[in-house]
């Protein structure tokens, strides 16, 4: 029992994640992303001026067909201004395989979107709306494979 113990707290102390700020991820329901559905997350924000590092979470199986996901990030400041970007998140190399963790045919695949400064006190919201289009620019209404989608708000580390 005592060796447990000892396993136990050491694996708690290195899995802790001093840099994490906020961690959310939202189920697709039956793996499909329709085109509607906005995943929206809301981080309150206690300081001015804060620098964090914005990250994308995907979790695909390997019946997505495509290597890539095209995104919108909407983030709304807590007195209700838009700011909006488009982000592509690079799931596959170019040979195909997949990128990201995963031990079978689900992958877990963070993404970088970028560095923010979080500039107002109270709560800000995250929506990701994705972006696919088909090759003649037409919209993609449904994703397959998609079984998760997350935001990650990290501290920002002076190297970066």
């Amino acid at each position: 029992m005592k060796y447990f113990l000892q396993v136990l707290i050491l694996f708690l102390l290195l899995s802790c994640d001093s840099s994490r700020l906020y961690e959310k991820n939202i189920s697709i329901n039956n793996t499909v992303w329709e085109i509607s559905n906005k995943p929206s997350f809301e981080y309150k924000n206690t300081h001015t001026d804060k620098k964090v590092n914005l990250k994308i979470n995907v979790r695909h199986s390997s019946s997505y067909q495509y290597s890539n996901l095209w995104l919108f990030v909407n983030i709304i400041d807590p007195v209700g201004e838009l700011k909006r970007d488009t982000m592509e998140c690079i799931l596959a190399q170019k040979n195909g395989k997949w990128l990201g963790h995963g031990l079978t045919d689900i992958r877990d695949v963070q993404c970088q979107f970028k560095n923010y400064t979080l500039s107002k006190r109270g709560t800000y919201t995250f929506e990701i709306e994705q972006a696919m289009r088909h090759g003649d620019l037409a919209k993609i209404e449904k994703l397959n494979g998609i079984m998760e989608i997350g935001l990650r708000i990290e501290k920002m580390n002076f190297n970066e």
